[in-house]
């Protein structure tokens, strides 16, 4: 609903409160990958070995986000306290680094395709970026 470019997708379900438009692309860019991935020999394993490095950064950068977002507004009422705080996020992003490093060895040349695909929509964003930014 943020990218005026992008409003067929915001259809949204009352009835099951998601996303439905959305969640049907999704579902046939997920089965147009497995129907193209259906014509190599390994192809579920060659999808995840290309994936994993990409899977492992976003979750060393959520582990990332507790560090920016209690920096960014460190008065606002926690009603859980991280036993250990700074460890637990900190074990995380090292665990998931290593693990970044080590999908990446596994895959080879394919953990390139996919940090590519994702590089591909940092510009694809900012093209079609809102006109207005959310605060």
């Amino acid at each position: 609903r943020d990218v005026p470019r992008l409003q067929a997708l915001a259809g949204w379900s009352d009835r099951n409160e998601t996303p439905a438009s959305a969640l049907v692309t999704q579902g046939v860019i997920t089965l147009a990958l497995v129907a193209l991935g259906a014509f190599s020999q390994n192809s579920v394993q060659t999808m995840v070995a290309y994936t994993a490095p990409v899977f492992w950064l976003f979750m060393m950068l959520v582990a990332a986000s507790v560090w920016r977002l209690r920096r960014l507004d460190p008065d606002r009422p926690r009603p859980f306290r991280v036993p250990l705080f700074p460890l637990p996020p900190l074990l995380l992003a090292l665990t998931c680094a290593g693990l970044v490093v080590s999908s990446a060895m596994y895959a080879g040349a394919g953990a390139l395709i996919g940090l590519a695909v994702l590089a591909a929509g940092v510009p694809l964003m900012r093209l079609l970026k809102p006109a207005q930014a959310i605060g």
